[in-house]
């Protein structure tokens, strides 16, 4: 018998009782939406509140909410067309950068020979006779440029591979694909749960204007479509779940470049249902 731990405890009851709980929200009233009956998802504020905060009523099944959002996820978010146009905006923008950056890095390489020229011509000076005194300060102040300017060119990043390709969708699609095999599976069920709504940054509901259903529209989370994406595991199941995701994007921060330059060509982000 295996027995969990009190934190074990409080993170089994702060787990999501749906799959996108705590993700949508009302597009009238901006509220939440939560279940109204046993397979149905309702604005919670126009039932609790009434139609002086909101009066959007409509419902929709736990079934045909979650197969719309898993169908986007899966075919939507991550289009190969407006993929291979970002990869060229991101390779010019990442070249872009790397050649600001060989400039200031080369400025600093500079710099520093100069500095250790000139301390040299200072120490020649003091074999060739001149009072140690007369150039003591300012060989201190060389001495203590030239550290400076190496720490700075030590904490200067190296130059490192562009290391995306619009074949990535290819892999995007497949993984989202084996996330939604692995919910039909108790023993995968938990993380693959967790990684699939590490992809939503939001669903909103509003009534659809031609009939009596409802509109969704579908806001995915940037980095983590392109983590996912890029072959970096989200890394969840855990009470430190976030905290190690975090931790990997520190380590590998080419994410937080995609995202940067994603509105230049490249919006994955929404998509109405």
């Amino acid at each position: 018998m295996t027995l969990q731990s009190p934190l074990d405890k409080l993170w089994d009851r702060r787990r999501p009782r749906t799959l996108f709980s705590g993700l949508m929200t009302c597009g009238c009233c901006g509220g939440g939406i939560a279940k109204v009956s046993k397979s149905s998802f309702g604005c919670s504020s126009a039932r609790n509140k009434g139609e002086a905060v909101c009066i959007n009523m409509r419902t929709i099944a736990q079934t045909d909410l979650e197969a719309r959002v898993l169908n986007a996820l899966t075919n939507h978010l991550m289009d190969p067309e407006a993929l291979a146009v970002f990869c060229e905006t991101y390779a010019d923008e990442r070249n872009r950068l790397r050649r600001e950056a060989k400039g200031a890095r080369e400025t600093l390489e500079r710099g520093l020979a100069q500095t250790k020229r000139d301390h040299q011509k200072l120490v020649d000076a003091i074999i060739a006779g001149v009072p140690a005194e007369q150039v003591k300060e300012r060989m201190i102040e060389l001495d203590q440029q030239r550290q400076q300017l190496e720490r700075r060119l030590s904490a200067s990043p190296a130059p490192d591979p562009i290391l995306i390709h619009p074949s990535m969708a290819v892999t995007y699609r497949e993984r989202v694909a084996a996330l939604i095999a692995g919910l039909g599976r108790s023993a995968e069920m938990p993380a693959a749960k967790e990684a699939l709504r590490a992809l939503v940054d939001r669903i909103v509901l509003t009534p659809a204007k031609s009939d009596t259903g409802v509109e969704i529209e579908l806001e995915g989370d940037l980095a983590g479509l392109l983590r996912l994406a890029t072959g970096l595991e989200a890394v969840t199941g855990t009470p430190n779940a976030a905290h190690c995701g975090e931790a990997q994007l520190e380590g590998f921060d080419i994410i937080g470049e995609l995202v940067l330059v994603a509105g230049v060509g490249f919006e994955p982000t929404t998509f109405r249902l």
